[in-house]
């Protein structure tokens, strides 16, 4: 080019086509502008700023780097390079933009050093901005091997950010981290609720033994919850799909407008065109570019065969990243306007197609647009989501929470009151009913209970009623029987003397002193039948009190040694006094008289008979054995000792150990006995007190 100038042949600039497309000559004489190698750009005026060394202009839409160079005889030749890039250079006046030539070279880089600098960049006012070098080796290296070096490269040369509006971006990356850290404290609290909310399910589970041991609330509480926590991750799934759906289609959207708009522009530059060739798409990938920049995003054109003519961005076609070809699907389609997704590597990016038609609406060519569906924004729409939805849910959470512990008690009271009503359902005494008033199913059940309780105590009346009838029925067969055996022969002796008193009267005399004491006998074993009863009957209030129980006993085996003599040898073990116990002080008394009188009649016509006393204090109670050496109680009787008017004896009634074991459990003590063939002994136990104040030494 300079060559031509030098030697007056500027006409003959318009027959060469330089090597470098994307680069635009200017040439000027004198001041005034005499040729340009393209229409792309509007040049009006350029700032040379230092001849030979590149630096900053700003033409319409295009931010390029220009560098003059002065060849002489008054002509100035202009190097313009559009800036169209998204490397992030600190320097604050090119923010965002570089040339493509940097990426696509990939040899030179950005430097602030002129010692390694091959050309120098300057702004309008020829300020110096920065410098560029040559990359090295490693740097070389590390932008060529990368792993996913062929997605990096598509990424950069995709014109679908806005290249000026990094403070935007910043305020939105910056939104976007804060949103982030507050879902992950909304995350921690929800996670530290949900860890503890089953950390204690499973403790109470652990104490019930299982699921189905829980109690009913429990039960509903658990399965509550645990609806609502499916609950939130199932819209929390539902609203995330949404979301990502919801943007897809509105990208869609958007890009099918996109499509529109560009066709009707292009369809405006190529109004009068009836084909797309070289010479009518010389400049396309000028104009393209330029409708990129307002739309934001890149253009194909392909002619009607399907091959590429033009592109916003042909360094993805020189680098193979694309085929010349349009894809088959739009193409073979009847109806071109097609939305579909493409592959390149493992990006995934959107494309939409339609006709390339003119001024009659004759299709001249095929529009192709993609679009990269940016994952950031969808997760930014998903990250405003969590952030609106997690805190949302945990207050759900917590009053779910609540309520459901509400609710069931609400439900289990009425049932634990029925539990502990029935727990304390008594047939002897009045129960009460339990009050709620909804018709629920809780409702019929304590409807139900109220009805049974009311019916017991009928049931309990009638029974009562029924057993004392039974108990007058046979304590009046239990009399007659008793008075019926001392009556019998009470009468058989008094026909004995009638009859010997007319027969013999001799012997009348003799025999009338044997019968009168006969019948005095069987009167006593009345006279003893009837107090029997009546004590029964009429046994005095139980008063507990501290009682000296070794002095008691001391003094009932007292009486009872003088009584039998050298027939029975009664031994005692233990103090004479100074144990005490809760018990009746004289009502005590006919326990142990009872106990010694059952066990001398154990031993009765035993020559070697032998009682054994024994008092021991345990650490709360005083234990009182008396054991005996007689044949035992037989195995068919012994559920029936204690029994009221039960006796093996024939004499008496039998309510001798009925009335000791009434006293025992009336002093709060127990007692029981133990026996064999080898006698029996009866274990007395009575709670231990310490000794009263007035009784202390």
């Amino acid at each position: 080019m300079s060559y031509l100038l030098l030697h007056g042949q500027t006409n003959r600039l318009t027959e060469y086509t330089f090597a470098d497309k994307d680069i635009l000559y200017i040439v000027f004489y004198k001041g005034n502008l005499i040729y340009w190698s393209d229409n792309w750009l509007v040049v009006n005026k350029i700032n040379y700023g230092p001849y030979n060394e590149w630096h900053y202009c700003h033409f319409g839409n295009a931010h390029c780097v220009v560098r003059s160079v002065d060849v002489g005889k008054g002509y100035v030749i202009s190097s313009i390079i559009a800036v169209k890039y998204d490397f992030r250079i600190e320097n604050q006046y090119l923010v965002n933009n570089f040339a493509d030539f940097l990426d696509a070279s990939n040899n030179l880089d950005i430097c602030f050093d002129n010692k390694k600098s091959i050309g120098k960049i300057h702004g309008p006012d020829g300020k110096y901005l920065f410098s560029l070098c040559k990359q090295s080796e490693n740097d070389a290296h590390d932008k060529s091997d990368a792993g996913n070096a062929i997605d990096r490269q598509l990424l950069r040369t995709f014109s679908y950010t806005p290249l000026f509006n990094t403070d935007t971006a910043s305020n939105e990356q910056e939104k976007r981290y804060m949103s982030q850290n507050r879902i992950r404290v909304y995350a921690l609290m929800f996670g530290l609720m949900f860890m503890i909310y089953i950390i204690w399910m499973a403790y109470i589970i652990y104490r019930a033994k299982g699921f189905k041991n829980l109690r009913i609330g429990y039960k509903f509480q658990s399965l509550f919850s645990l609806i609502v926590l499916i609950g939130f991750f199932i819209v929390l799934l539902v609203s995330i799909d949404f979301i990502r759906k919801n943007y897809e289609l509105r990208q869609k959207t958007i890009l099918q407008q996109k499509t529109q708009y560009i066709q009707k522009a292009l369809q405006d530059t190529y109004f009068w065109s009836r084909d797309l060739n070289r010479y009518n798409t010389a400049s396309l990938n000028i104009y393209l570019k330029d409708l990129s920049y307002t739309y934001k995003t890149d253009i194909h054109v392909y002619d009607l065969t399907g091959r590429l003519v033009g592109s916003s961005q042909p360094i993805i076609f020189e680098m193979g990243l694309l085929s010349l070809r349009m894809s088959p699907k739009p193409f073979f389609a009847e109806n071109t306007n097609i939305t579909q997704y493409e592959h390149i590597g493992t990006l995934e990016y959107l494309s939409a197609y339609t006709d390339f038609v003119n001024g009659d609406y004759t299709p001249i060519g095929y529009i192709a647009v993609p679009f990269f569906v940016s994952s950031d924004i969808i997760n930014a729409e998903i990250d405003n989501l969590l952030g609106i939805l997690l805190p949302i849910y945990l207050s759900i959470m917590l009053l779910s929470i609540i309520l459901t512990s509400f609710i069931s008690k609400q439900i289990s009271a009425p049932i634990i009151t029925m539990g502990e009503k029935l727990r304390k359902l008594q047939i002897d005494q009045h129960n009460e009913k339990i009050s709620y008033k909804p018709h629920d199913e809780i409702g019929l059940l304590v409807a139900q209970y109220n009805q049974m309780v009311d019916e017991l105590e009928r049931s309990a009346a009638m029974l009562a009623r029924s057993e004392r009838e039974n108990a007058w029925k046979t304590m009046a067969q239990q009399v007659a029987h008793e008075i019926k055996n001392p009556l019998t022969p009470m009468k058989l002796t008094i026909q004995q003397l009638q009859r010997m008193k007319n027969i013999n009267p001799e012997l009348f005399e003799k025999t009338f002193t044997r019968s009168t004491e006969l019948l005095i006998e069987q009167i006593d074993n009345l006279t003893l039948i009837a107090n029997e009863f009546s004590y029964f009957a009429k046994m005095p209030e139980m008063r507990v009190e501290e009682v000296d129980m070794a002095e008691k006993l001391y003094t009932s085996i007292g009486l009872y040694k003088s009584e039998v003599g050298d027939q029975v040898q009664i031994v005692y073990k233990g103090l004479q006094s100074g144990v005490w116990a809760m018990s009746d002080s004289k009502q005590i008394m006919q326990v142990f008289s009872n106990l010694l009188k059952n066990a001398i009649q154990a031993l009765h016509n035993k020559h070697d008979g032998m009682i054994e006393v024994s008092l021991e204090e345990l650490p709360e109670t005083v234990m009182i054995k008396i054991s005996d050496n007689g044949p035992g109680i037989p195995e068919n009787i012994r559920d029936k000792v204690f029994n009221p008017n039960f006796t093996t004896k024939s004499t008496g009634m039998g309510m001798g150990l009925a009335i000791t074991k009434k006293i025992v459990e009336e002093s709060g003590g127990t007692i029981r006995f133990e026996t064999s063939s080898q006698g029996t002994t009866f274990f007395v136990e009575f709670i231990g007190c310490p000794a009263p104040d007035n009784k202390e030494a």
